[in-house]
């Protein structure tokens, strides 16, 4: 019987290269890792040779498997382009992280601008804490993700930046002779250095009242006026909150796009472009009202 080199497992082979490992290309194929391992057998039953082998805790193609790789995508291409051709390709799917701040004023131009600049993608989100997003991108499990460095570094490759403001309750009076009472992010967050860093700048006393380990906690607990939070702000306040008063403006935040292993580069400069767009106009309305 005459050898078949199969699409489906072509392309877990090409994920293996792409994400670097077979768990995070199970992710990024929605398979198990034991369907790719599989897959990847199947390649090397046609060949007739290992295409990957066994380095320290990790794995390398050999020699056979570069060869494989090679002619796998150049296969993909022209089957996945017969396939849009004859109007039979499947939707693509990008999965994009971000965070939960300015989430309802970020993401609906967000989406907007990728719909635009993607129109053959279908773009789905996924909203999550910072650390959670970058374990993610980590293990193939999201495309892209939209994340905050509160420290404010790196701002020369930087998306754009975020104001860090303090925020209240609307009823929240604080008094100079008591500590000021702050609700801040549980271990591990970003925001907490940056957090304390301004706390130390004030010069003033302070307790932590509540620590929480997401934003709808957070924003509960300053809404109910338990203390002032730092967080970054895009575009208008939550219902029920307002600026702190007598609190002087924090530092910024740098807002960066990362990718997983293996994410086209074309696709993440667009996602990149987009968000830098849509920073741009939020800040220009900012500018604007104030």
């Amino acid at each position: 019987m005459s050898q078949v080199l199969d699409i489906s497992p072509l392309r877990s082979v090409v994920a293996v290269a792409d994400c670097g490992g077979f768990h995070r290309a199970a992710a990024v194929l929605h398979l198990t890792q034991s369907a790719v391992s599989q897959h990847v057998r199947r390649i090397e039953a046609v060949v007739g040779a290992p295409i990957v082998e066994r380095s320290g805790r990790g794995m390398v193609f050999t020699e056979l498997g570069h060869r494989v790789v090679v002619h796998a995508r150049k296969i993909l291409a022209v089957h996945d382009g017969a396939l849009a051709d004859l109007g039979a390709a499947e939707e693509k799917m990008l999965l994009v992280g971000a965070t939960e701040h300015g989430a309802d004023v970020m993401l609906p131009g967000l989406t907007d601008a990728l719909g635009q600049r993607l129109p053959e993608w279908r773009i789905r989100f996924r909203l999550d804490r910072n650390v959670a997003l970058a374990g993610a991108i980590e293990h193939g499990a999201i495309d892209l993700a939209v994340m905050i460095d509160g420290s404010g570094w790196d701002r020369s490759h930087a998306s754009g930046m975020v104001a860090l403001k303090w925020i209240s309750s609307r009823g929240l009076a604080l008094s100079a002779a008591e500590p000021l009472p702050v609700v801040i992010y549980s271990e591990p967050c970003t925001l907490r250095e940056p957090t304390f860093a301004a706390l130390d700048k004030l010069g003033t006393d302070y307790r932590i009242v509540t620590e929480c380990s997401d934003l709808s906690g957070l924003i509960s607990a300053v809404r109910s006026g338990l203390g002032v939070a730092l967080l970054p702000m895009i575009g208008r306040l939550p219902d029920g909150l307002c600026l702190a008063e007598g609190l002087p403006a924090a530092n910024r935040a740098s807002v960066f796009v990362r990718g997983r292993s293996g994410v086209d580069d074309q696709v993440l400069a667009t996602v990149d472009a987009a968000v830098r767009e849509v920073l741009n106009a939020e800040t220009s309305a900012e500018k604007v009202s104030a």
